[in-house]
């Protein structure tokens, strides 16, 4: 496949009220303008709701994941990546897609490898995000700053956007099956070299119930980045 490719990648389980919101908002058209084939995938965590209908019928292409949770659904995507970049983003509308046309050039020009998407630096609406997330994506980024040093601290680890090129999509050996796979694939950057960076971003509100839990999950991706420490 052509090294012009860009994967817009959405992880998706039950999101058909927001699905098609998401993919209508994706710069197809300034990004087939910069010469790059735009192929969206939309990897289905087993939805039981119309997601998988509305993605196909916008154009989307379907993968269904291995197994269950989110670190699954990205395993899945990364091993079916073929091109020149990746960019995933949740499938909730709490992202806006349009964002890539900002976390693009960094990865273009060869500063960076890995830019990830600042809700905690951007801006965040009203409700987006509880007093209880916010000071625990904090106390969590700290934690992989400090076990990480990147030569600069990052500002939100936790992000559900991200860009990627396709010499870190293809060493990146990921076991997570949840969602501290955003702490993993950080961890692993680190680890293996890679530039990281992150662009300022904002950040909506769930239209729909938020599936993480707060304390369960969060004490997770803390000991996930400790596990990633541990075996450096």
């Amino acid at each position: 496949m052509s090294t012009k490719n860009i994967a817009i990648l959405l992880p998706a389980l039950d999101e058909a009220e927001t699905i098609g919101r998401v993919i209508d908002k994706i710069p197809k058209k300034e990004l087939t303008d910069l010469g790059y084939k735009v192929d969206v995938v939309v990897v289905d965590g087993h939805s039981k709701d119309m997601t998988c209908q509305i993605a196909s019928a916008m154009g989307a292409r379907l993968l269904k994941q291995k197994g269950i949770g989110k670190g699954n659904a990205l395993q899945t995507a990364f091993e079916d990546f073929e091109g020149r970049y990746l960019f995933m983003l949740d499938a909730d509308d709490t992202y806006d897609p349009n964002e890539i046309l900002r976390m693009l050039p960094p990865l273009e020009s060869g500063e960076m490898d890995v830019i990830m998407g600042s809700r905690l630096k951007g801006s965040i609406k009203a409700g987006a995000m509880s007093r209880l997330n916010f000071i625990g994506n904090v106390a969590i980024t700290q934690t992989a700053n400090i076990l990480f040093p990147n030569g600069h601290s990052v500002s939100d680890v936790c992000t559900g956007m991200w860009g990627f090129t396709d010499e870190v999509i293809h060493a990146l050996d990921l076991e997570s099956p949840s969602f501290d796979v955003e702490a993993e694939m950080y961890a692993k950057c680190i680890k293996s070299g890679f530039k990281v960076g992150e662009v300022n971003i904002g950040y909506g509100k769930r239209t729909n119930a938020n599936k993480l839990s707060s304390l369960k999950d969060g004490a997770k991706i803390w000991f996930r980045l400790l596990r990633e420490r541990i075996n450096q």
